[in-house]
């Protein structure tokens, strides 16, 4: 399996998930390009570049096929894998993700971002971008992953997170692919998550196979983290289904 990390994240998230599941399933989990150890490509780029990238750095390694599952941009970019290499991946996971393009309004905030980032850096926006992750009243007991990723935010360059944030704005609707590989696709889900809202989980569930979509109580954007063994079990089950 192998298991993509969030915007203005790194593959340090998966630690918990990679020592739980490891016992069972070959885990490999890769910084995107621009964060943690791995380097920003020099041009502005797609996710479906990334996703290219990805793949091609797997395929190096000597992996012949595997299952990707994405938190939150690295949903987007599991997407733009199954899209392309579908005969690569067995199946892709959503975690805290959409398959639904940006709106107007969110291509607006994306924007700002941008704006946000040339006049203040990326300190200042990682302070209050990192905390609002995380399900309000159970967000003290995650303080410590709060500071460590926070932390590991300060190394990354302001062209990183321009650069995602503006590939985010410009992705593509992905809306047919559920509807073509609803047997393929597992999402995991936040009850109340302010960057995917609960409408938006239940009508990607609506398209997936029954027992693939999990929307999980007591949970905002970071399921990994607020609902943990609920997430490792439902990973388990869906995974074991294309051994």
């Amino acid at each position: 399996m192998v298991f993509l990390h969030g915007f203005c994240e790194s593959n340090l998230i998966w630690k918990d998930l990679s020592d739980e599941l490891s016992d069972e399933f070959r885990i490999i989990c890769p910084d995107l390009p621009g964060f943690g150890q791995s380097p920003l490509p020099e041009n502005e780029f797609s996710l479906e570049e990334i996703g290219d990238t990805i793949i091609a750095w797997l395929k190096e390694k000597g992996i012949t096929e595997c299952i990707v599952i994405g938190h939150s941009l690295g949903g987007y970019i599991s997407l733009e894998i199954l899209r392309k290499h579908h005969d690569f991946v067995k199946a892709i996971g959503l975690f805290n993700s959409s398959a639904i393009a940006d709106t107007e309004d969110k291509k607006v905030i994306r924007n700002k971002l941008i704006e946000f980032i040339d006049g203040y850096g990326v300190e200042p926006f990682l302070k209050t971008f990192v905390p609002s992750l995380f399900y309000p009243p159970t967000a003290e007991r995650h303080e410590k992953t709060i500071e460590e990723i926070s932390a590991k935010g300060l190394l990354i360059k302001p062209d990183a997170v321009k650069n995602y944030a503006a590939a985010m704005r410009d992705r593509l609707d992905s809306i047919d692919l559920l509807k073509k590989y609803h047997d393929r696709i597992m999402l995991i889900a936040g009850e109340f998550d302010q960057n995917v809202p609960l409408a938006t989980s239940k009508e990607m569930a609506g398209i997936l196979d029954i027992g693939n979509a999990h929307i999980l109580p007591d949970s905002a954007h970071m399921s990994l983290f607020e609902q943990s063994d609920l997430c490792y079990d439902a990973i388990r089950k869906f995974v074991r289904k294309f051994l």
